[in-house]
């Protein structure tokens, strides 16, 4: 099979269409067309769905796309791995992150990588677990940093790079903020801003309040942006639940404070996943080290307020 084929059907496959994709990859529409009227002659189906609007992947193409990206994935490693060889390290580095780890743990990593090998080029994509190891497993990422449980996947590999703390969360002017100790139930008495359930720590979160006979807090947002929560905690009327580090830093300039709630006590697991049979290359290798340095040289959760 062709791989410039496979190109030009993972492009028609993320637009949705011939003339963005054509481009984006520089061609004519009509020769792209053709490039895609040949896979799916020698493939003997058809790929896409012709609409006024632009196409629609069949079923086939879900499939194919699949070992697409797989396919494109390992031709980044391939080459990154023939530029160390050659003696020049380049190339692009995909990274799926959470919004816990985007502001102190990647940016160290980034950094530290570009110092050392300023060829290689970071394309780094915020969001969720579940969708980043999806990504992961398909191809489109080559790393997921964030809060994940290893041996989930038998294809991937996953370790464990530091730990967190999730703590209660609240604006320095909140009624709460300053006290020695917060009971539990005082916590259900003020409004909440929460993370998409989704978040496994936030299960065991919630299980805290059921074993005391209390009903979790029902929040009145729920979002996976940490700005919004942050802005939200400013305004002193509401609280959060958050892995620490993610408010780390406005921690330690007194703008959020993280209240002193003995029955919460959570820490999990801050991971890095990867494709096992990544695992031999070079650029894996590389990444890994930064990152676990990145984690040994980021500061010390602030402490809860007492």
């Amino acid at each position: 099979m062709n791989s410039r084929r496979l190109q030009h059907f993972l492009a028609v496959f993320e637009h949705r269409g011939f003339g963005r994709a054509a481009e984006e990859l520089h061609v004519t529409k009509p020769a792209l067309s053709k490039s895609i009227q040949l896979l799916e002659e020698e493939l003997n189906v058809v790929l896409f769905e012709r609409t006024a609007s632009g196409v629609v992947p069949t079923l086939y193409a879900d499939t194919l796309a699949l070992y697409a990206k797989a396919v494109e994935a390992e031709m980044r490693n391939a080459s990154r791995e023939i530029a160390r060889l050659s003696g020049a390290m380049k190339g692009e580095v995909k990274v799926g992150i959470t919004p816990s780890v985007a502001a102190y743990l990647m940016p160290r990593t980034f950094l530290k990588l570009q110092d050392e090998r300023p060829g290689i080029t970071f394309n780094i994509v915020e969001g969720i677990m579940d969708h980043h190891m999806l990504g992961l497993r398909q191809g489109d990422l080559d790393f997921v940093i964030g809060g994940w449980v290893p041996g989930v996947y038998p294809d991937l590999a996953t370790e464990v790079v530091q730990r967190d703390d999730v703590r209660v969360f609240a604006g320095a002017k909140h009624p709460l903020a300053g006290k020695k100790k917060v009971a539990l139930p005082s916590l259900l008495e003020y409004a909440w801003v929460l993370p998409p359930p989704t978040q496994f720590w936030l299960q065991l979160f919630e299980k805290t309040f059921v074993s005391h006979g209390l009903q979790p807090p029902i929040p009145n947002a729920v979002t996976n942006s940490p700005s919004f929560i942050k802005a939200t905690l400013l305004d002193n009327k509401y609280l959060s639940a958050l892995p620490a580090r993610s408010l780390n830093n406005e921690v330690q300039f007194g703008e959020i404070v993280a209240l002193p709630v003995a029955e919460v006590a959570i820490t999990i697991d801050i991971t890095v996943s990867y494709r096992k049979r990544d695992e031999h290359l070079t650029a894996c290798n590389m990444f890994i080290a930064a990152l676990k340095t990145a984690c040994q040289t980021s500061p010390a959760l602030a402490h809860a307020a007492s």
